[in-house]
């Protein structure tokens, strides 16, 4: 295009400039200094370039035995189609694709198409976090994208209690449904619940033991013991107490490695938070009142934080306060530190154990 002066053309020519303006498109540089911007995502002809959304994502934590789905959009922000696309699912084969409009189709530009994956964690007992991996390719060599895909299975939270019969009982959260899922035990005086299985302390034959959530695969961690009392878990050990040999044991959760990491002269209850362990030593004798005692996970720093002259014996903690009972049959609160200590329940029936949640 020539030079042009705007101020010289009739109103003919001013008509065939606007259209030599609109012909020059993307980038032309007019004589008066002007531009025009290109128009649209991309050029013409460029790569194609795509991406999943969400993206990565999380299922979070499901129910074992139900199922939880999300669906993806793929989109084309390039220039150019993608060609014919493949779409792949790799990882736990908790994660499947169960509807899918992007297989051999040619994504285009501006377009977009989705692939719904569902997540359904297997019914054991015990399911670890999964992952996968959802990728498209198409036939040319940008064509792709990839989204991480995670989720937890986690079984439906229940109720368990030991008996004095010898048995573990398993029910829904609200009692209802209850089932002995563990029998023949030996006086079970204590009972905690992981993330896999349940333990608790045999008083009558000495031992540790673990079962599968729902009771099956009955194990004993660890033997030889006199009168193991109170028991508590964490991501890594479990914890009791064994009053006769006046101390608190830890264990690794195979029940390998079994130390003694605190003490006291009648120790029974036993709790655990992310960082501390605490125990409830019921005294030497009627007169000398018990305590509350705190240490670091590994037994070091103990420290009694409360006092009690009616025997503490049972305890539990949550994110702020520690709770014990005693054998005034009084429940008692205190701050994590110990300070504040109040009572806050009474039972004439002495309680015999202690627990706080959910948490």
């Amino acid at each position: 295009m020539g030079r042009i002066n705007r101020q010289t053309l009739t109103g003919r020519d001013r008509v065939c400039w606007r259209r030599r303006i609109a012909a020059a498109g993307a980038g032309a540089v007019l004589a008066a200094g002007m531009v025009v911007a290109a128009a649209g995502p991309a050029a013409a002809g460029g790569p194609p370039v795509l991406a999943f959304s969400p993206s990565p994502h999380d299922y979070g934590q499901v129910t074992l035995g139900q199922t939880a789905s999300q669906t993806f959009t793929l989109a084309n922000s390039g220039g150019s189609a993608s060609a014919v696309l493949t779409v792949a699912l790799s990882g736990s084969a908790a994660f499947t694709i169960t509807a899918d409009s992007c297989t051999a189709t040619s994504l285009g530009p501006e377009k977009s198409c989705t692939v719904t994956v569902q997540f359904a964690p297997a019914t054991s007992a015990c399911v670890a976090a999964a992952t996968a991996s959802l990728t498209a390719t198409g036939e040319k060599p940008a064509a792709r994208a990839m989204v991480s895909l995670s989720g937890t299975g986690a079984a439906a939270p229940h109720l368990y209690w030991a008996t004095f019969g010898g048995t573990i009982v398993e029910a829904n959260l609200n009692g209802s449904s209850p089932q002995a899922i563990v029998s023949n035990q030996d006086e079970p005086r204590g009972l905690a619940v992981g993330s896999c299985h349940i333990y608790w302390a045999d008083q009558g034959s000495g031992t540790i033991m673990e079962a599968n959530l729902d009771g099956t695969g009955v194990t004993t961690l660890v033997s030889g013991l006199t009168a193991p009392f109170g028991v508590a878990v964490d991501s890594s050990h479990i914890y009791w107490a064994e009053p006769s040999a006046e101390a608190i044991m830890e264990a690794n959760l195979d029940g390998t490695g079994v130390t003694t990491v605190g003490g006291g002269a009648i120790p029974i209850g036993v709790a655990v938070d992310s960082s501390h362990l605490y125990w409830a030593d019921a005294g030497p004798t009627e007169t000398v009142p018990g305590t509350i005692m705190k240490a670091n996970l590994d037994g070091t720093g103990a420290t009694a934080i409360a006092s009690d002259p009616n025997h503490p014996a049972w305890v539990a903690v949550d994110s702020s306060n520690i709770y014990w009972s005693n054998l005034a049959g009084t429940i008692m609160e205190a701050n994590l530190d110990g300070t504040g200590a109040t009572a806050i329940a009474t039972d004439p029936n002495f309680p015999q154990g202690v627990a706080v949640g959910p948490q």
